[in-house]
């Protein structure tokens, strides 16, 4: 296996891997919401918001890596 393709594989593992971390984020920031820990809540929405960017950037280089 070369590098190329070592590197498609650990993309797409990144990728399903920060899907989950979203899954995780919005319960968490369902939970905060329904125990009105607003300061929390809104804390692990911008996190949420950053993990969401990363996964499209990782998405991007995946798309990059296709031939």
């Amino acid at each position: 296996m070369d590098d190329k393709e070592r590197l498609k594989i650990v993309l797409k593992h990144l990728l399903e891997h920060n899907d989950g971390h979203l899954e995780d984020y919005r319960r968490w920031i369902e939970l905060a919401e329904k125990n009105r820990l607003d300061l929390v809540a809104q804390s692990l929405k911008e996190a949420h918001e950053h993990v969401e960017k990363a996964g499209i950037a990782l998405s991007a280089a995946l798309n990059l890596m296709k031939d």
